[in-house]
């Protein structure tokens, strides 16, 4: 094929990629049950470990990020 045919199929292509997004639903997810909602959800690995109190550099850490305010 000409090259000037696969440069229209392959516009033809995205636009109809383009096109099929308009009509694709994408579900929201459902709100996560949480009970704290200032950290990530429950399972994330950055979740802290609640029955582990935080080290001396956590709590330093802590304290520069939030101004010593919790």
């Amino acid at each position: 094929m000409p090259l000037f045919v696969l440069r229209r199929l392959a516009g033809l292509w995205e636009a109809l990629i383009a096109f099929g997004h308009l009509w694709v639903h994408i579900p929201t997810p459902p709100p996560a049950d949480r009970t704290d909602p200032t950290g990530p959800a429950p399972g994330h690995p950055e979740r802290l470990c609640p029955e582990l109190p935080p080290t001396e550099r956590e709590r330093a850490l802590w304290e520069d990020l939030t101004g010593g305010t919790r």
